[in-house]
């Protein structure tokens, strides 16, 4: 059973950062200031160096940590072992499925098919990663949206952060988005003093997006 709580803070925060880098300090210094920032449910990738490490040290600073990228049984035991409290993965696992459920844990499959999504309702799960989802776009989404009510929806895969009102419009909960969430010369600058601007920039830009 996934948490009322759990969704409606990723719904209010309407974007969901998901953190691959290949540089654990300046990972976690991202985090902080996306934390800081108003963003409190984060993605860290599992292939993101020393992630149970970062996922235990973003609970710690009261962040809602999720572990992505989850392509085998023994990358979900990593993450539930670091604390993570949500997982994601690029497809439907039915091994991290039962794994999630057993540890009453939000699990987010990647799927694309109305295949895929029955498969993942008849193992009662209802929160989807729509994965990738730029090739089909919002229209994509609003279609699965009709025989699939229940779902709740997290469209990601090269989403440009000018596209993320129309997949809420469209009926997404909230929208993955990567580390070009702030821009590359900023990150690689860490400069940020900026990137806190960028982030600032992107709450007054989604303010009126579900209105």
């Amino acid at each position: 059973m996934v948490s009322d709580d759990f969704l409606k803070a990723l719904g209010q925060q309407q974007i969901l950062p998901i953190l691959r880098l290949d540089n654990a300090r300046r990972c976690l210094k991202l985090a902080q200031t996306l934390f800081e920032c108003g963003f409190k449910v984060l993605e860290i990738t599992l292939d993101t160096p020393e992630a149970p490490r970062l996922i235990r040290q973003l609970n710690a600073m009261g962040a809602i940590t999720g572990a992505g990228t989850l392509k085998h049984l023994a990358d979900a035991d990593r993450a539930l072992a670091a604390g993570a409290q949500f997982l994601v993965s690029p497809g439907l696992s039915l091994e991290i499925a039962r794994r999630a459920q057993h540890a009453q844990t939000p699990y987010f499959p990647g799927v694309w098919t109305p295949t895929e999504v029955l498969l993942a309702l008849s193992h009662g799960i209802q929160t989807l990663k729509l994965f990738p989802a730029s090739i089909g776009g919002p229209a994509h989404l609003k279609h699965l949206r009709g025989p699939f009510p229940e779902i709740q929806w997290l469209p990601t895969g090269g989403i440009g952060l000018n596209e993320v009102p129309a997949y809420l419009q469209a009926g997404a909960l909230a929208v993955g988005q990567g580390t070009r969430l702030v821009s590359a010369a900023a990150l690689q600058a860490e400069d940020w003093g900026q990137i806190q601007a960028e982030l600032q920039g992107i709450h007054t830009h989604l303010g009126s997006s579900r209105s």
